[in-house]
């Protein structure tokens, strides 16, 4: 009786990856690696202008509720590039305090070394802060404010819009730069 020889015999060699082979798979990993990260980072900053924008309407409107009592309550903005977190971003005028027993706000912290950049238009142009007066939180004179928010300036964008007697969140996915606006608006 003949014995077949088996697969190894025949071929003479024993089975093993090529070099090719193990650069080819080491290369789709890398890419597939790069591509998971890059999507990772974009979750991340979409979760920390997301939590500055909650926090700042949030506040908002208690002061907006509390300004019908103690109001007249002034808020302003602090608008750069690059601040830390931790940085207060919204503060009310000095002698407010009494709207709201935390008078300043600060940016949440990122868990890195992101940076966030704020930006302020206001409506009318030359305004410089929102009055909530102590008619039920409505803003005075007519000023409506957009506070707009992204994570190293990348996307996505966050926004949070102060007009007469409401406050708004928005979004935009399509861009981080904080001289956009937002695309999409609902009220908090």
């Amino acid at each position: 009786m003949k014995i077949k020889p088996s697969v190894l015999q025949r071929k003479g060699r024993p089975k093993a990856f090529t070099m090719a082979e193990l650069m080819v798979t080491v290369a789709v990993l890398g890419i597939v690696g790069s591509v998971v990260f890059a999507s990772s980072q974009v979750f991340l900053r979409r979760d920390q202008a997301n939590a500055a924008a909650a926090e700042l309407a949030g506040w908002l409107e208690a002061i907006s509720g509390r300004s019908g009592a103690f109001g007249p309550c002034t808020v302003q903005f602090t608008t750069a590039n690059g601040l830390a977190p931790g940085a207060t971003f919204a503060s009310l005028q000095a002698g407010d305090a009494r709207c709201i027993p935390n008078s300043n706000l600060a940016l949440p912290s990122t868990g890195g070394n992101s940076t966030y950049n704020v930006a302020v238009a206001f409506t009318p142009n030359g305004a410089t802060s929102a009055v909530f007066t102590n008619r039920s939180g409505v803003v005075a004179s007519g000023v409506e404010a957009i506070v707009k928010i992204s994570v190293n300036n990348q996307l996505p964008l966050r926004c949070v819009r102060i007009s007469f007697g409401t406050i708004s969140t928005g979004i935009n996915n399509a861009t981080g730069d904080v001289s956009q606006t937002c695309t999409v608006w609902e009220r908090t």
